[in-house]
């Protein structure tokens, strides 16, 4: 391909500690998992100010108010919040009948195209597993559009040569990350980046440079491609959507269970404070006031955790087609 326009080879991956680390924070560790270690970093930030008189936590401090009102508040608050966004997701998935026959009709439609290219008699209902049938048809395509050049007589170009090779070590590399019955957010990294975009452009490019040498076997196979990388460029959409809904789903339901335990902590917590004592020993109320902190911003823990990987994937699914804005071509986290 010209030094501009060129095929991406395979999906991107993470190297590195760090990048890992970031990763697993924002995007692939489970939720609940990240949000216990915010948790833990907050309890080990306050124990150790708590412990050596760095903060007032004694009688006559203010964190008795601040249990009794400020925390409570904020807790009942952040669960309010997170109702609302479970009734935004209960709004997304009612319709009438026009539309979800609209939505049925086009889930229906792209199967069966994906199905019609791969030559099957029907197309998987497992989302890794459809994306791997997608995947291992684009190479099975790339390959025999370079074996139909050799039969048209004429010498293949080295572009096409390169754009072949190109299009089907992508779809290795799909199939390569990808693994089966596994959630539909893992099968949404493996395609998060923007090589199908610029698979895309290559194939634009290599039919306007090359079209008039194309025999009617090479056209068949490079519409093919095309069609299933626009099946790709859907797919992810479609597969952010389910992921969402699911992630916000489950994110109010958390909260809800975590905020009810929060609210008692912080009334608890406000109960041990008497006008010139505590109810626990003083050796105690370091460890014991670390831990209700710990306790109390678990629901805000879990809905940063959430927020976290929410954010991330709308921000690499921003185009749907092969206008890739700046920021989602140069972010790597």
């Amino acid at each position: 391909m010209s030094d501009d326009v060129s095929t991406a080879s395979s999906v991107r991956s993470i190297d590195g500690p760090v990048e890992r680390a970031m990763h697993w924070l924002v995007l692939g560790g489970n939720r609940i998992a990240v949000s216990g270690v915010l948790v833990a970093a907050i309890v080990a930030f306050f124990f150790p100010l708590a412990q050596f008189g760095v903060l007032a936590i004694g009688p006559g401090s203010a964190a008795a108010s601040a249990f009794a009102s400020g925390l409570i508040s904020g807790t009942v608050t952040l669960v309010t919040i997170a109702l609302s966004i479970n009734q935004l997701v209960l709004s997304r998935v009612f319709g009438s009948p026009n539309e979800l026959s609209d939505q049925l009709s086009g889930t229906r439609d792209l199967r069966r195209r994906v199905r019609d290219h791969a030559g099957e008699s029907s197309a998987p209902n497992d989302p890794a597993e459809f994306l791997e049938l997608v995947a291992e048809t684009l190479t099975e395509r790339a390959n025999r559009l370079g074996s139909a050049f050799e039969h048209s007589g004429g010498d293949r170009p080295h572009e096409v040569e390169a754009y072949a090779e190109g299009i089907a070590a992508y779809g290795e590399s799909i199939t390569a990350k990808i693994e089966s019955q596994t959630a539909i957010v893992n099968v949404l990294e493996v395609v998060l980046g923007t090589e199908y975009a610029q698979n895309m452009t290559a194939t634009e490019h290599l039919r306007n440079e090359h079209g008039d040498r194309l025999s009617d076997e090479a056209e068949a196979e490079l519409d093919a491609i095309d069609d299933l990388l626009g099946a790709i460029a859907i797919t992810r959409q479609f597969f952010k959507t389910l992921s969402l809904q699911q992630d916000f789903a489950r994110l109010s339901r958390v909260v809800a269970y975590s905020g009810l335990v929060a609210l008692a902590a912080s009334i608890a917590m406000a109960l041990i404070y008497l006008p010139d004592s505590v109810t626990v020993p003083a050796q105690y109320l370091p460890l014991v006031f670390s831990l209700g902190i710990g306790v109390i911003v678990t629901p805000l823990a879990v809905f940063i955790a959430y927020v976290f990987r929410a954010a991330t994937i709308a921000r690499h699914t921003v185009s749907v087609g092969p206008f890739v804005p700046p920021e989602e071509r140069s972010d790597t986290g």
